[in-house]
């Protein structure tokens, strides 16, 4: 709600990826330019590792959204899945019917596909999102739909996103060929000070910030070091940030108004939503109306079903904030009209008029209390605390 408050067009800190605010920091620079190499390449894996919240996903969008027609890709957010559900979930992501088939021809239908896209001169991408999640085997397995090739060219490539534990998978003694096609490699790493000053600005700027609210210089060291640099925590932060300073009618946000939020906050952050959390709870709640046999359907729906889900959390929020922007307008009319009721009895007191029984001087006080009680910044403080537990 605070948008349109601060001439904004859009929500700066979704937490839904969305390629208009991929911001590249020299680790995201150089994963970018890792996946295009290996775009110009046309073979072998490139492998992007990083913590939780860095980036991984909405690097991937990013580059979904720069590909040309050339390349026929498809991305992939996976749970733990065996070799052959793994073979299952991506022919059925490049909408082949494998409805009843066995492995072998799966594998067969997929080959033609990939030979009919080499014929039109295009190439098949698989990006597999969550890689961490995958066993070894079925890491390896990966490698052998790599070996679908026509004249020494790969009818299929493959960019694999994880968190910090694919990397231990992938150094497994049993991984040695899968190392051996490995053409680059790039660990995603949090935000410094610096970088986390420019990725708010950088936000803000798209979705046109004038500067208004101005954000001093010396509060982003004290954001980067609450969020730990993650941008996913980074968006979560500064959102209640904005938000308050909406609340509050700030035009400058100092290091006050930062340990303001941080103390409203509290510990939220340590525990914010994880995309391994939310796949994990999709997972749960369909598993709660499916049957066993119905696993690699739900696999193949879970890149579906994270987007879904923040998309949820952003319209969720919206409709929070519109509540709360219908009470924040309230009580600022009832503020405008306990100024004008003020004024107006001010003006009858200094005429004279209505000053039997001490009437006036018993109103101006009253009216007085009721300012103070809506214009004092420790009370602000409350209405805010107990608005952020709604919002929350």
């Amino acid at each position: 709600m605070y948008e349109s408050h601060f001439g904004l067009t859009d929500k700066p800190f979704k937490l839904s990826p969305d390629p208009r605010f991929f911001f590249a920091s020299p680790h995201h620079d150089k994963a970018v330019s890792y996946l295009q190499y290996g775009l110009s390449q046309g073979e072998g894996f490139i492998v992007i590792t990083g913590p939780i919240g860095t980036g991984k996903t909405t690097l991937a969008r990013n580059l979904l959204s720069l590909i040309d027609d050339s390349i026929v890709a498809v991305q992939i957010a996976t749970t733990r899945l065996t070799p052959d559900e793994l073979v299952r979930l991506v022919a059925a992501k490049f909408n082949l019917d494998v409805e009843g088939l066995n492995k072998a021809d799966i594998l067969k239908k997929l080959e033609m596909y990939l030979l009919q896209l080499h014929s039109q001169g295009k190439r098949a991408l698989l990006i597999v999102d969550e890689a961490q999640n995958l066993p070894a085997e079925t890491v390896e397995e990966l490698r052998m739909l790599s070996n679908f090739q026509l004249d020494d060219q790969p009818l299929i490539q493959s960019f694999l996103l994880g968190q910090e534990e694919l990397k231990g998978i992938i150094e497994l003694p049993e991984m040695e060929q899968f190392r051996q096609r490995i053409i680059a490699s790039c660990h995603l790493q949090p935000f410094n000070e610096e970088q986390t000053r420019d990725y708010i600005k950088h936000r803000l700027v798209q979705v046109g910030w004038d500067g208004h609210p101005q954000l001093n210089d010396g509060i982003f060291e004290k954001i980067a070091t609450y969020t730990a640099g993650i941008p996913r925590k980074i968006n979560i932060f500064a959102d209640r940030l904005f938000l308050y300073a909406f609340m509050a009618d700030l035009t400058v946000i100092t290091l006050d108004d930062i340990a303001q939020v941080i103390e409203e906050m509290g510990g939220e952050l340590s525990g914010s939503l994880s995309t391994s959390t939310v796949l994990a709870t999709a997972s749960d709640c369909n598993s709660a109306e499916s049957h066993h046999d119905q696993n690699t359907v739900e696999n193949s729906g879970q890149d579906s079903k994270q987007a879904a889900v923040f998309k949820t959390l952003d319209e969720v929020s919206t409709v929070l904030d519109n509540v709360i922007q219908r009470k924040i307008s309230t009580i600022r009319q009832l503020d405008k009209m306990i100024r004008q009721k003020r004024k107006l009895l001010s003006e009858d007191a200094g005429d004279g008029s209505h000053t039997q029984d001490g009437n006036v001087n018993t109103s101006e006080r009253v009216l007085a209390e009721i300012d103070e009680e809506v214009n004092s910044p420790l009370k602000q403080k409350h209405w805010f605390k107990a608005l952020m537990k709604t919002h929350s």
